[in-house]
């Protein structure tokens, strides 16, 4: 399983350097929960780039979780994503 989290995890990064910096893509601190429903998968990282990846009013990482669950359907899991902003 270690290694469809990391095949997942490497996908999506790559999703994401398609309208973000790659250096900056680096820079997301990516961690996985596997249980009875799936994997989660949350992200943190810095507030300006955590902005684009959510996008105006959640539609950019809305439709990323979309891509997300097609992405699980490839590798046989349940994908959901969840990103964890800065209170600051």
């Amino acid at each position: 399983m270690a290694d469809k989290l990391k095949d997942i995890e490497e996908r999506i990064r790559t999703l994401f350097s398609l309208w973000v910096d790659k250096s900056k893509v680096e820079q997301l601190e990516f961690k996985s929960n596997i249980d009875e429903r799936g994997v989660l998968i949350e992200i943190t990282g810095p507030k300006d780039i955590l902005s684009l990846i959510i996008g105006k009013k959640g539609s950019t990482i809305n439709a990323v979780r979309k891509i997300a669950k097609s992405i699980g359907g490839s590798v046989g899991a349940s994908i959901a994503l969840k990103v964890n902003t800065p209170n600051r």
